[in-house]
């Protein structure tokens, strides 16, 4: 497998990118674009999708036989998903061969600092959006070929995106990790009922990578959240895309992006197929050893953090209760 790069041909083909707007989403647009794969661009705001378009034909430049389109929806509403591949199939024309569902984004606050409206949407963009798009698509396809035997199905690949963060959920990540979680559960039971029709599932579980998200995230992080990560240089989002293609075309379906993605996904292995997977299996036998101990460092950092935090709110007070006195 390793050796081999056929298993993900996209010359000739159609994607549609989930997210496509900024980011990975964007990046990856590019990079299948320069493979002649015909590119169908969404995201909420037309504007954005537009300048990602002129990106990448500057870059690449206009080819004769491969398209590059985009559509405005907002795919964490169910109804607007149904529009969508109704505008693919009925009135483009197109039947995607490939869907990367790459929407996402992190809010890294204290699980006491986050609003309500955060919670609620890191549930609608990091899961609904994935959801939304291939339930709705697949119900498409079958409502388009109602007839055809469920094995006759052309192939097709399903691309979710989950994160690093999926394998180890730690302080910070409340709005964002479990739903992560979320995306590769899904990408399991997928792989059961989709694959019968001719679907391939992956997963991709990206670490840090350069992008608008990422410099957000940087404005909300906790300092406890920084301490936990360690130090971390986020690789630039085009390298990361032609990285995710790569693995694809080797014909792994959990992707991961660097060494510690690869190494924290053996401590959740389960039934995910697997990369080096021997390899997997003896990380895994080890972490099972030493992960009580990890946790323990990592708690105990957590209560140092706290109990820090708790000193600055104590002298904060006496600070004001000593400009209060000056002032009477």
């Amino acid at each position: 497998m390793w050796f081999s790069t056929s298993n993900f041909p996209v010359s000739g083909k159609v994607a549609l990118i989930i997210g496509a707007s900024q980011g990975i989403g964007a990046d990856l647009a590019l990079k299948l674009y320069e493979r002649d794969c015909s590119c169908i661009l969404v995201a909420r705001t037309a504007s954005k999708l537009k300048q990602q378009i002129e990106r990448i034909e500057k870059s690449v430049g206009k080819k004769e036989n491969t398209s590059l389109s985009y559509l405005a929806h907002d795919v964490s509403d169910y109804d607007q998903c149904v529009e969508l591949w109704d505008q693919i199939v009925d009135s483009h024309h197109q039947d995607p061969d490939v869907i990367f569902c790459c929407a996402g984004s992190s809010v890294p606050k204290l699980f006491n600092d986050l609003t309500g409206a955060e919670i609620q949407s890191g549930i609608t963009t990091n899961y609904n959006t994935a959801v939304n798009v291939v339930h709705a698509g697949f119900k498409k396809v079958l409502a388009t070929n109602p007839k055809l035997a469920f094995n006759k199905h052309k192939h097709r690949h399903v691309i979710l995106f989950s994160s690093v963060a999926s394998f180890y959920g730690f302080i910070g990540y409340a709005q964002y990790a479990p739903m992560k979680a979320a995306i590769q559960s899904l990408s399991i039971v997928l792989r059961q009922e989709l694959g019968p029709y001719n679907y391939r599932v992956s997963c991709v579980f990206p670490g840090n990578f350069m992008s608008e998200g990422f410099v957000e995230e940087q404005k909300t992080k906790p300092e406890i959240t920084i301490t936990i990560e360690g130090p971390s240089s986020p690789i630039p989002g085009e390298e990361c895309a032609e990285l995710i293609i790569n693995k694809l075309s080797k014909g792994y379906d959990t992707v991961t992006t660097d060494f510690i993605g690869w190494l924290l996904g053996c401590s959740v292995l389960g039934v995910l197929p697997r990369t080096w997977g021997l390899f997997q299996v003896i990380v895994s036998f080890l972490f099972s050893i030493f992960a009580p101990l990890a946790n323990w460092i990592v708690y105990r950092d957590i209560i140092k953090y706290f109990k820090k935090r708790q000193l600055e709110i104590e002298s904060e007070a006496v600070d004001e209760d000593e400009e209060s006195h000056k002032k009477k």
